[in-house]
């Protein structure tokens, strides 16, 4: 019997499983956006543009990974409070976002476009990539067993 056979899925280890793989997912694209972000906005407006760019990346960064700490949190919490938590972890991210991106604007040496275009790519990359691990995942397979309908 193989150590796959001998797990046992509950609906916390489901969840725990699928923040994981959304990560490993997320993680390369949305560091390599940030990349690309820091690159092309260093081209079009110098150092301010690069700063911009890796703010606004590690931002987006920090929020996507934010979503992904939040499941591993309330994995073991009942469905219901699980979506709640969800639902108050995206108003929570909105609201944020909308916090640093109007403080951030205070500061002339950064670059607005920069900032907010280089967050903006890497949390829509992110999240691509943790939706398309969410759809090739195996844990949302609900397999039914005699008895239990």
């Amino acid at each position: 019997m193989s150590s796959a056979e001998k797990t046992e899925w509950t609906h916390e280890a489901v969840v725990r499983r699928l923040a994981g793989e959304m990560y490993r997912s997320a993680l390369w694209a949305a560091l390599g956006t940030v990349v690309a972000g820091a690159i092309l906005w260093t081209v079009l407006a110098g150092v301010p543009g690069l700063v911009a760019a890796l703010i606004g990346g590690a931002i987006a960064c920090l929020s996507s990974a934010g979503t992904l700490l939040l499941m591993h949190r309330t994995a073991a919490m009942p469905l219901q409070v699980i979506m709640v938590a969800a639902f108050a972890g995206f108003l929570g991210k909105l609201i944020l976002l909308f916090a640093v991106m109007l403080l951030l604007r205070q500061f002339p040496v950064l670059h607005t476009n920069a900032l907010a275009l280089t967050m903006a790519a890497t949390i829509l990359v992110a999240t691509a990539m943790e939706v398309r691990a969410s759809k090739r995942s195996r844990s949302q397979m609900v397999i039914p067993t005699p008895g239990n309908t």
